[in-house]
């Protein structure tokens, strides 16, 4: 029987951790130079969206170190008008574990020459 984890997407405003609502919300996975997106939501008025289920590996095919990684990596992308889209590359998703991932969002500047894109590499636990 597949295996699955839950991913839950905290939104905020950074510093001031105040909700933001209505921001879109990606999860996808790399299949080669290709990007499969496997949920797309919209976060509520808590700034939460999720839980989101995603496939994740056997437990008994990683329980040995030459086996298998214990965990599933994603791509997260969240974006809403006004702030920088914020991108987080091999998000761990683990079988039979929730998941919440923190994603503090940055204002657009309404002048400069950024990009507007925050990129975020989760490290490993």
């Amino acid at each position: 029987m597949p295996q699955t984890g839950t991913l839950i997407v905290r939104t905020f405003v950074s510093r001031a951790q105040l909700p933001v609502p209505g921001a879109t919300v990606v999860v996808a996975r790399m299949l080669g130079e290709q990007q499969e997106i496997l949920a797309v939501r919209i976060t509520d008025e808590s700034g939460i969206a999720g839980p989101i289920e995603l496939p994740a590996p056997e437990v008994a095919s990683s329980l040995t170190p030459d086996q298998a990684d214990p965990f599933s990596s994603y791509l997260l992308l969240v974006e809403h008008p006004g702030f920088e889209v914020a991108t987080f590359r091999d998000l761990q998703v683990f079988p039979g574990v929730q998941t919440i991932q923190d994603v503090p969002l940055i204002p657009k500047q309404t002048q400069g020459t950024g990009d507007g894109v925050t990129i975020v590499t989760p490290q490993p636990l």
